[in-house]
């Protein structure tokens, strides 16, 4: 089984769909998505005072949810994870379930909810690391809509690719890179190195 961090940035990818459900071809596959563009609009609210960092966290978190529920809505072959999250061994090969993160976290995930910082240093790519940890998943892709400038975590998280906080959530996992917009995706490995993933 593995965890695949949908990018937000992908959810208007027009064969997202067939996709995901080539990707997933022989696969227990658990998503994450991403907050996208509400979450960019929360960030935005943010940098200009207008929420505190705790209303920025929780609503960022529930964009996030928002596109689960759009994923599970729009798109045909996958299907929500409604508790199964926990029990990746019960997951069914070849069909995507979509995590609904708020509700995780507020529920079964509690204990790891209280891991991530309120602040934009720990986003969706730290919170899918977050829940592939706390469910005993080793695997973690991001999909994202570029190819990576590195495959070193602190190299990535230095450029922006991915969050501060990543390398130290994810140093213990197996974590790849899919960019879902090349011609051909392909899972690239990522390197972690010495010292991370200790959080």
């Amino acid at each position: 089984p593995l965890v695949l961090k949908l990018g937000g940035s992908l959810l208007d990818l027009w064969n997202l769909g067939d996709l995901l459900l080539q990707f997933g071809q022989g696969r227990r596959i658990l998503i994450v998505p991403g907050g996208g563009v509400a979450a960019d609009t929360v960030r935005q609210l943010d940098v200009c005072g207008l929420l505190k960092a705790e209303q920025s966290h929780w609503m960022a978190i529930e964009a996030m949810s928002f596109n689960a529920g759009l994923l599970r809505r729009t798109l045909v072959g996958v299907s929500a994870a409604d508790g199964l999250e926990s029990t990746p061994w019960r997951w069914p090969e070849g069909v995507p379930l979509v995590l609904d993160p708020a509700g995780w976290l507020l529920g079964s995930g509690c204990a790891a909810a209280a891991q991530i910082p309120a602040s934009w240093d720990a986003t969706s790519d730290s919170i899918a690391a977050i829940v592939a940890a706390a469910i005993g998943v080793e695997s973690l892709i991001l999909g994202k809509s570029c190819e990576p400038c590195s495959m070193s975590m602190a190299d990535l998280a230095a450029g922006g690719q991915v969050d501060a906080c990543f390398p130290g959530f994810a140093g213990r996992l197996r974590a790849g890179w899919c960019n879902f917009r090349a011609p051909v995706p392909k899972v690239v490995c990522l390197q972690v190195e010495t010292g991370q993933g200790d959080q």
